[in-house]
């Protein structure tokens, strides 16, 4: 059974890696450890839209609240630099505007979004009114789940007038433009965003830093050429797992040069197995490592 003292971001955690046993036909196979360290008081409903279903999420009720759980992308087996650039590109998309949100949003994630928006949103509602008191929300996902997470949180409050009383993200890549993410932080304050070491996704859609110290590797730069005025920006309040799996720091600038000079290296040495394990987040990688210690994993 779950233990009542896992801390709100491991359970979070948690409800973001047992998302990804929603299969291609949108049936919910739970996930241990991560489904019963969540807590569930009943077995949420699933979600899968999208070509080929691949855009999906969960919606479960604890004794904490509602939670809204996205399925990120599942990482291929990566042996080498292009299958690497492949599933980066995945993740890659040109911002454009759309009507009521401020500044600029990745296209993709947006329509991924849009293809869950209308049941998903009925779900949260009746499950949050379920008990004649308004529940708190919380927001999940990791991956591309992250993304999709801060743009739910975003369009709720804009178009449903509900707020969530905290988003928690791991691995997210950027959703929007500098704009996007200054509105966001005013509307949606209470989110934390988890990254660890060398992990590239939450550093796509690349912003001019990175695309600055990518340019280092031929082959890689080339790649990213054109995409420096994109103007893409993380959300949230950065809390950063160390290489150790353990130490947890907050942002700043020499950890920025820090991260971007080990990525650097690790891509320069051919490294991409390491690169893309760092993406994980099930029983000992380094998300689960740093937001959940003890308690879930044996």
């Amino acid at each position: 059974m779950i233990s009542t003292t896992l801390c709100l971001e491991c359970r979070s955690l948690c409800a973001s890696v047992a998302a990804y046993g929603i299969d291609p036909t949108g049936k919910y196979i739970p996930l241990n450890p991560y489904y019963h360290a969540v807590g569930f008081l009943a077995p949420p409903v699933a979600f899968a839209a999208g070509d080929d279903d691949i855009d999906a999420c969960l919606v479960g009720t604890t004794d904490q609240g509602v939670v809204l759980a996205f399925r990120g992308t599942i990482p291929p087996d990566i042996h080498d630099q292009q299958s690497l650039l492949d599933w980066i590109s995945d993740l890659t998309a040109e911002p454009i505007a759309v009507p009521g949100i401020p500044g600029k949003v990745h296209e993709g994630f947006w329509e991924d979004l849009s293809t869950l928006w209308e049941p998903v949103v009925k779900e949260i509602k009746q499950q949050m009114n379920a008990s004649g008191k308004s529940l708190p929300l919380y927001i999940t996902g990791h991956s591309k789940g992250g993304a999709l997470s801060s743009l739910a949180a975003f369009r709720l409050k804009l178009q449903e007038g509900i707020v969530p009383t905290a988003v928690y993200t791991y691995a997210s890549p950027h959703p929007g433009d500098t704009t996007f993410a200054s509105q966001y932080q005013l509307v949606i304050p209470n989110h934390i965003r988890y990254e660890y070491g060398n992990d590239i996704v939450p550093h796509v859609v690349p912003d001019a830093a990175f695309i600055d110290a990518i340019a280092q590797i031929p082959e890689l730069g080339k790649f990213f050429k054109g995409m420096e005025t994109w103007d893409y920006s993380p959300v949230g309040t950065l809390k950063f797992i160390q290489w150790d799996k353990k130490t947890i720091d907050s942002d700043s600038l020499e950890l920025d040069v820090e991260r971007l000079a080990r990525l650097v290296g690790a891509i320069a040495e051919c490294r991409f197995e390491a690169i893309i394990a760092a993406h994980s987040a099930s029983c000992g990688s380094g998300y689960m490592s740093g937001v959940c210690p003890s308690g879930v994993c044996v």
